[in-house]
């Protein structure tokens, strides 16, 4: 058993099962508010993600299509495939969460939280937290990368303007 992280909307982290090694995936439990951060759509380019809601019902994107995933049901997401989820149950959902392989998950998602605190917000609320996020995702392309073309391009030069601005991502704590 691991630990647990909270994104400054009260968003919970907690880590299940924690890799042995590079190869081996990372099992999460996600208890996401009703209206919590969420994610722009995005990828995986190496990794197996698997959602399995415990408690609640959330929203997951996949390829484009929104569609409800309730208690015992689960939804796993291929490697390149685009998706995103939010939370607009008007519940705290529970969704157990497998990163496969894990590709530093964990770190990934503990810097996000420090994004959130630092700039108490979980979404872009200024030029600070887009730019922090920017450089975070530059950091983290064997991990995560963003589909919708807007974005594809955006990324990168956001990266930029956080490198010649000084702007970085907290480091996992």
């Amino acid at each position: 058993m691991g630990d647990t992280f909270t994104t400054y909307d009260g968003s919970e982290y907690e880590v299940l099962e924690r890799p042995a090694g590079p190869t081996d995936p990372l099992v999460m439990r996600f208890r996401l508010l009703d209206h919590c951060g969420a994610p722009p759509p995005h990828i995986h380019p190496h990794a197996r993600e698997v959602f399995e809601v415990e408690e609640g019902s959330f929203e997951l994107q996949l390829e484009g299509a929104w569609q409800t995933v309730s208690p015992g049901e689960a939804v796993t997401v291929e490697p390149g495939q685009s998706h995103t989820f939010r939370n607009h149950s008007g519940e705290t959902v529970v969704v157990r969460n497998v990163h496969d392989p894990h590709h530093d998950f964990e770190t990934y998602l503990r810097r996000i939280a420090g994004i959130s605190h630092e700039y108490k917000a979980m979404g872009p609320s200024g030029p600070r937290p887009v730019l922090a996020m920017a450089r975070l995702w530059q950091e983290h392309t064997d991990l995560i990368q963003p589909s919708p073309l807007p974005l594809k391009l955006a990324f990168p030069v956001l990266g930029l303007l956080a490198r010649l601005t000084g702007t970085s991502a907290p480091s996992a704590s």
